[in-house]
């Protein structure tokens, strides 16, 4: 039995304790928000329907080797059924269908993992106002994950895990909600048998502060309730028309490991087309270099351009919620240089990007004119990307381009963030 143990706590308590300032408005929020709010009352029920997609393909051209493929995606179907046996406290079990599969086609490897697992969870619920719903989860159950190669079961996995998770539940009409759900830590002990015999027995301990395995669906509540989950309409802060412009600048001087110094500007401009939309557009720029104790020296600078949507719902008082959908187009150069005497070493790094992605914020209407804004993270969907690698010596040089389209949302709280807006004509 093999046990593994990855956490990240010192880490994330060192490199992130400074961020906390951003979650200041959003706890603001949900301690001011949570008396408007009706509770999810004992004796109701519901039923959920969810999924997860993953897709990657890559293409490698070498000037040294011959050109290779890959490509994998991952598919999966989650359903639950609980009952509130407590306010804001519910249990109920679940069952999970998903199929990964992988093919490189240079070799003619082809594997299949189709995977089904049933479970019990219990929820708590939070309410922080009238349509949203925050929970935590936690679910223990079994799972049976078979690896097929060119069609024959080859490997068969049985498996025993605990998982807890963070979730969102979003109702846009009475008893009819939107969920969104991402695994925060998760024990799994597996035991895996090949031709009939026994292979391995292995125990994995995991624990990690970024949200993964995200997954959006659709819930059905019933049962009687004294909200209606249909909160009354507020009256939007913003009228067609109206523009807002913001800006965001960090610099860093780091002398650690390395002497690092750098900079990231941008400038992001919108106008209103409805009350609860904005469509805008932002310009993006960073610089940085380095050097480490071996006298190598690090560059690299970069751009991007995002044009955005940004839906907003009043909530209550100067208090909004908005999220902002969009996709950066971006160019970056990443340049490695190491010398000594008569030898030198150069590796220069170009990478054309799209990246499709969604941030979630938290506004509060300073004055008219004035606006603070906290970004909660952000959903990435990776997309596509091109990369050119060339490298240099003083007797040879290699060129490697790499084509890469991956379709795998990840929510993070890396990219947090505090945005400060102006309103002008207010």
């Amino acid at each position: 039995m093999k046990l593994f143990f990855t956490g990240q706590a010192a880490y994330f308590v060192r490199d992130n304790l400074n961020r906390m300032k951003y979650f200041l408005p959003l706890l603001t929020f949900f301690l001011t928000a949570a008396s408007l709010s009706a509770q999810t009352l004992q004796g109701n029920r519901f039923h959920s329907l969810s999924g997860n997609l993953s897709i990657a393909l890559n293409t490698t051209e070498s000037s040294l080797t011959p050109q290779s493929k890959y490509q994998t995606y991952n598919l999966g179907l989650q359903y639950v059924r609980g009952k509130f046996i407590r306010d804001n406290l519910a249990q109920g079990f679940g069952i999970d269908l998903g199929v990964g599969h992988i093919r490189i086609p240079a070799t003619d490897y082809s594997m299949m993992s189709p995977s089904v697992s049933g479970y019990y969870l219990i929820r708590k619920y939070i309410a922080p106002s009238e349509r949203v719903r925050v929970f935590g989860q936690l679910k223990a159950g079994l799972t049976y994950n078979p690896q097929l190669y060119d069609g024959k079961i080859e490997t068969n996995i049985f498996g025993a895990s605990g998982t807890a998770a963070l979730g969102l539940t979003y109702f846009y009409r009475k008893n009819w909600a939107l969920e969104a759900l991402a695994n925060v830590a998760s024990l799994s002990v597996t035991h895996s048998r090949q031709q009939g015999e026994k292979v391995s027995t292995d125990a994995d301990l995991s624990g990690t502060f970024g949200l993964s395995g995200f997954q959006i669906g659709v819930a059905k509540y019933f049962g009687s309730s004294s909200s209606s989950f249909e909160a009354p309409p507020k009256q939007s802060l913003y009228v067609i028309g109206q523009p807002y412009v913001a800006a965001d600048l960090t610099g860093y001087i780091r002398s650690n490991v390395t002497d690092n110094k750098g900079f990231s500007l941008g400038v992001t401009a919108a106008r209103f087309t409805s009350p609860s939309l904005a469509l805008g557009i932002g310009v993006y720029g960073n610089y940085g270099n380095s050097e480490d104790f071996n006298s190598v020296k690090y560059s690299n600078w970069g751009a991007s351009v995002r044009p955005y949507a940004e839906h907003y719902w009043p909530v209550s008082g100067k208090w909004t919620v908005w999220v902002n959908g969009g996709a950066s187009l971006g160019y970056s150069q990443n340049k490695q240089e190491a010398a000594s005497g008569t030898t030198f070493n150069r590796t220069t790094s170009t990478t054309f990007s799209l990246n499709p992605n969604v941030r979630p914020g938290i506004q509060y209407q300073l004055t008219p004119q004035w606006a603070i804004a906290a970004m909660v993270g952000i959903l990435d969907f990776k997309g596509f990307s091109a990369k050119i690698e060339e490298g240099t010596t003083q007797t040879s040089s290699t060129k490697t381009t790499t084509y890469d389209i991956t379709i795998t949302p990840t929510y993070t709280l890396g990219n947090s963030g505090l945005s400060l807006r102006y309103f002008p004509g207010r």
